[in-house]
């Protein structure tokens, strides 16, 4: 097969893998070699100071010995079927950087005969990037459940990230749509990187020469809506990962329906909309200091469509409002609908020079609109009404028929 055809049908089928974002890698380049991941990191979509960045997101095969319900690559399903060659998946990285078509590579894997022998092929392509290529951007790596950890281990020696998809949040569903795969499978090797990543950071204190694994730490992506899990068990489960594994991000993807297996969720098309609430609830535990339990509970079990976590959660503990804004703390601030953590800064550190007034409120990039029904600025609340439930509800609610936003698919090399 054609190298060609082989990145178009790849490429396609790895766009339903969303676990990969820039973060905090410390490689650099040297003079022999090109390519660096310091200056902006390698991300998805954006990098952290605004810029867009691109990378190489393609499987090294979809020849696939699994059977998962959920994936378009089970072996079950009738579907072009191919694999590259580390040599060819490393000419393929190397070229299109030099064209400055990418910045850095993400590279996963169906399972091709077993977990070990994937996992293999898929250390040999990073090896030969850095040592034969000489190359020292980012590169992102999917470590392979079940596979030996000398494996992932030699792996993590070379890539700046590494993540491990649980992509279903129960063992029920795991057994029911995908029972070739185990939760000891998936949770083993985050565990293993976790211990190595700790390992690593506490050597490198006492060492001059400091060892390079998994820089940019590891993370994770569940699938949303393919099976009947509430948003509470689905946020559990991300809160337990980062306190347990210390992951760097949990990514969430809208089930897209591609197969028609009697226990799968019968949708028409991807939960958008509760993907975005899932994630900007994400935001808050890892941010904002919130608690599963604060955002939802087995009685209130699933995001308001209509309001976004935070705004919710302050319609629901009404009585804590209205604050001063010129006397309430930073955590008090930041769990303020329309104040995020960079204006909850700037209002603490301004308030200290002046009284702030409210026509302030907006130059320190505090969302009017949301905040007025919380806050009270030297004593005067600004809302056009009263604290009442209903009706702030009303007016911060969004229109699910208005401008109803549909995510974008993985940009096509060929484009």
């Amino acid at each position: 097969m054609e190298l060609s055809k082989k990145i178009e049908i790849l490429s396609d089928s790895a766009k339903y893998d969303v676990s990969c974002a820039s973060s905090g890698s410390k490689r650099k380049n040297n003079k022999l070699g090109i390519g660096n991941a310091v200056p902006a990191g390698i991300c998805h979509t954006w990098s952290s100071d605004g810029r867009c960045i691109s990378l190489l997101k393609v499987l090294f095969t979809n020849n696939c010995i699994f059977n998962c319900a959920y994936c378009v690559n089970r072996v079950s399903n009738d579907i072009k079927r191919a694999s590259f060659t580390p040599e060819e998946i490393s000419k393929l990285a190397i070229n299109f950087y030099i064209r400055n078509y990418i910045e850095g590579l993400f590279l996963s894997s169906a399972i091709e005969k077993n977990s070990n022998h994937t996992m293999e092929l898929l250390l040999q392509t990073v090896k030969l990037l850095r040592e034969k290529y000489n190359f020292n951007g980012y590169i992102h790596l999917k470590a392979i459940p079940g596979a030996d950890n000398k494996l992932i281990h030699l792996a993590g020696n070379y890539v700046d990230r590494l993540s491990v998809n649980i992509e279903l949040p129960s063992q029920e569903s795991l057994k029911l749509l995908a029972p070739q795969k185990s939760k000891e499978a998936i949770l083993t090797p985050m565990k293993f990187i976790n211990n190595k990543i700790l390992e690593t950071t506490d050597n490198n204190r006492y060492l001059k020469t400091q060892t390079k694994f998994v820089p940019a730490g590891q993370s994770t992506q569940l699938i949303i809506g393919a099976t009947n899990e509430s948003d509470f068990k689905i946020l559990s489960l991300t809160e337990n990962l980062y306190n347990k594994f210390k992951l760097k991000r949990v990514y969430y993807s809208a089930y897209v329906p591609v197969g028609n297996h009697p226990a799968l969720v019968n949708i028409q098309n991807p939960p958008l909309l509760r993907e975005h609430r899932i994630y900007q609830a994400d935001w808050l535990l890892r941010f904002y200091g919130f608690k599963t339990n604060e955002l939802l509970n087995e009685q209130n079990s699933n995001f308001n469509q209509l309001l976004d976590p935070k705004t919710d959660w302050a319609i629901r503990n009404i009585q804590k409002f209205p604050i001063e804004i010129n006397k309430a703390d930073y955590r008090q601030l930041i769990r303020v609908p329309g104040i995020g953590v960079i204006s909850a800064k700037k209002i603490v550190t301004s308030r200290k020079m002046s009284i702030l007034k409210f026509d302030d409120l907006r130059k320190l990039g505090i969302s009017v609109k949301k905040a007025i029904y919380f806050i009270t600025v030297n004593g005067k609340f600004y809302g056009d009404f009263s604290m009442d439930i209903l009706r702030i509800t009303n007016k911060l609610a969004i229109n699910p028929n208005k401008n109803s936003k549909v995510l974008p698919d993985q940009i096509s090399i060929f484009t």
